[in-house]
């Protein structure tokens, strides 16, 4: 099933509480860039439109020349964001990346375009099935199921999954996409100056 980036929108998901950071996640640098631009520069070229969903400092996030989407629904994790995203895009088709993934590839999200068919929720997985629904495809007709998700107070994105047509796409060593950092997550400043010396 061939898609155009026309029919493509990425959702940068940057909302989340940086309490362990101290500062807001995905304004830190690394390696002199902001963390939220290698999110933008992974998805650019799969998408004909992008959106970062944000809760802090929408003015310094506008300065990426991106629409600025702030939660509806506030203090409810990454679904608020997904969730606000998802009603403001214009495509069937979304691409979602948080914005503390730098290392997670182009190569990746491409790799889940090609298994979409059928599925609303396409997630990579790797080391024995850990599953990233932050780095991974989801279809717009999911909103429905979201908004009963939501009203049902179940905000744990894994439990949201069993309620769709969901697949898993194995990322693991052997494959061209697959590196040990790939799905690794910057939470800290410690982790931001541990990844400074790994292989992007």
């Amino acid at each position: 099933m061939a898609i155009n980036k026309e029919e493509v929108t990425g959702i940068i998901l940057a909302g989340g509480r940086s309490s362990r950071m101290g500062k807001d996640k995905g304004l830190c640098s690394f390696r002199d860039k902001p963390l939220v631009s290698y999110a933008v520069d992974t998805l650019k070229p799969l998408c004909g439109e992008m959106m970062i969903s944000v809760n802090h400092f929408p003015e310094k996030y506008a300065a990426f020349g991106l629409p600025v989407v702030p939660d509806e629904i506030q203090n409810i994790g990454p679904m608020g964001g997904l969730h606000a995203c998802l009603k403001r895009s214009k495509t069937q088709h979304n691409l979602v990346i948080s914005c503390d993934t730098p290392f997670v590839s182009t190569d990746v999200f491409r790799l889940l375009l090609q298994h979409v068919e059928n599925y609303q929720v396409v997630c990579p997985s790797h080391d024995t099935f850990l599953i990233e629904p932050l780095s991974a495809y989801y279809n717009t007709n999911i909103l429905g199921d979201l908004e009963k998700a939501i009203q049902h107070k179940e905000f744990k994105m894994m439990r949201f999954l069993k309620r769709i047509r969901f697949r898993t796409v194995p990322v693991e060593k052997g494959q061209s996409v697959f590196r040990e950092t790939l799905f690794l997550n910057l939470n800290t400043p410690e982790d931001l100056k541990r990844a400074e010396e790994l292989e992007l």
